[in-house]
């Protein structure tokens, strides 16, 4: 039955890609939809069908480990999910956030820049209780050091890092302690350490010579798809405010002197509070960074929208002209890491240095250059040119090209995660299976 599946699936590709060449946009959906629908279901069996893997998870960002929980589910991954985020923007397109909930000994908001002695006192109040007893890993994405709560558990802890890892552990002192701490889990065969971007992966390695899994988040909970029904260009949240608007002000300017009919917005000005349906609907996403990797950018790549990102070489310059990329350290007074490198990472640029060098070295890990089918642009006058000049058939294009490679993307994140699964089920004393 899988042989004829896989033959099936690789017949519907070639006819994908020749009536891609003579068919319409109507045609290629339909067979798109028929690839899904069958890889759906071959991926989504569940690996747990009678006793569920359990998940612990709180967050303070309201995306990561949702996201993982509506990826997990249909494997037989359960959640005990609690969300701390005060950004209400990202609550309210999720309804997952859980200010007013409280947990046993600790404060939440406490969590962030741990107590160490708050570590024993959760254990105390947790170690009877039943829902904790029926936990089999405990899931930390947005902080990753969380995890340290966790540790006399004596359970599996996935971790991963979706910002620099250090955040709540600032310092030299309860950094390192922190890099103890990560080196332990990670030699651990029941942990995974991982990082939802290359850039952060690369940046755990580079203070502490562990190799972290590249764990990307999928987003497929937003349940909408390119259409491109409304004209204009979408420009995502930067909070560069002073870059934001030279940028808009020079696209503005030089539009307007080479007589283009080019709409771009700020989706914060078009959508103060938008769907995942408005950003669908528009012809394209045009970024103009400020971090390396960003929950939105997972989305709109999911949700098959052409995006337009700058190339490194521009991104670079903004860097080191406007540090358009501020929000990417967290010690932003200092011009190197508060800690030494690990030994083997001597060679390597610090990643929080301000150097040409370390700019240029650590840049070409951001998410914007790691996904296919992206078009990049050298200067504001490029980027006019290769919106004034794309047609509405190229657009539907690349969007087809995306949505056949996250079909791949699915499958390939779906065989990772069940071998992790697999491996925190076999450490587990509840015996999920």
């Amino acid at each position: 039955m899988f042989r004829k599946l896989t033959i099936g699936i690789a017949l519907l590709l070639t006819c994908f890609v020749c009536l891609h060449l003579y068919c319409g946009v109507q045609i290629r959906q339909l067979i798109l939809k028929t690839l899904i629908s069958n890889e759906s279901e071959n991926l989504e069996l569940p690996i747990f069908k009678v006793k569920p893997l359990v998940i612990w998870a709180i967050d303070f960002h309201a995306t990561p480990a949702y996201d993982l929980m509506m990826f997990l589910k249909p494997m037989g991954v359960t959640f005990i999910y609690r969300n701390y985020d005060k950004e209400r923007t990202r609550c309210a397109t999720k309804d997952n956030c859980n200010s007013s909930d409280t947990l046993k000994a600790v404060v939440p908001a406490n969590l962030i820049n741990l107590n160490y002695e708050d570590i024993p006192r959760f254990y105390q109040a947790y170690k009877d209780d039943p829902v904790m007893n029926s936990v089999d890993a405990f899931v930390c994405y947005h902080l990753v050091s969380l995890c340290e709560l966790y540790e006399p558990f004596n359970k599996s802890l996935i971790i991963i890092a979706t910002l620099r890892y250090e955040y709540g552990r600032f310092g030299k002192e309860r950094w390192t302690t922190w890099n103890r701490n990560l080196i332990k889990y990670a030699s651990q065969p029941r942990n995974v350490v991982g990082a939802n971007n290359l850039y952060d992966a690369e940046y755990i390695k580079y203070f502490t010579g562990i190799q972290p899994q590249h764990l990307p988040n999928w987003g497929n909970y937003t349940n909408h798809t390119y259409s491109a029904s409304r004209s204009g260009f979408l420009m995502p949240h930067c909070p560069s405010e002073g870059f934001r608007k030279l940028f808009l002000k020079n696209f503005t300017e030089i539009c307007k002197n080479v007589n283009c009919s080019i709409n771009l917005m700020y989706v914060r000005q078009k959508y103060p509070h938008y769907k995942y349906a408005d950003i669908a609907a528009h012809q394209g996403i045009v970024y103009v960074p400020y971090q390396v990797s960003v929950m939105s950018f997972f989305e709109q790549y999911r949700m098959n929208i052409p995006i337009f990102a700058p190339s490194r070489e521009l991104l670079a310059q903004w860097e080191i002209e406007h540090n358009v990329m501020y929000w990417k350290r967290w010690n932003r007074k200092s011009k190197r890491s508060d800690i030494e490198p690990h030994l083997s990472q001597r060679q390597v640029p610090d990643p929080n240095s301000y150097s040409e060098e370390a700019i240029r070295h650590w840049g070409k890990f951001c998410d914007y250059y790691q996904y296919p089918h992206i078009t990049y642009y050298d200067s504001i006058n490029d980027l006019i040119q290769l919106l004034q000049s794309i047609s509405t058939k190229q657009l539907h294009s690349i969007s087809a090209q995306m949505k056949l490679f996250n079909i791949e993307e699915n499958k390939r994140l779906r065989k990772i995660w069940k071998n992790n699964l697999l491996k925190i089920a076999d450490h587990s004393i509840n015996h999920p299976h």
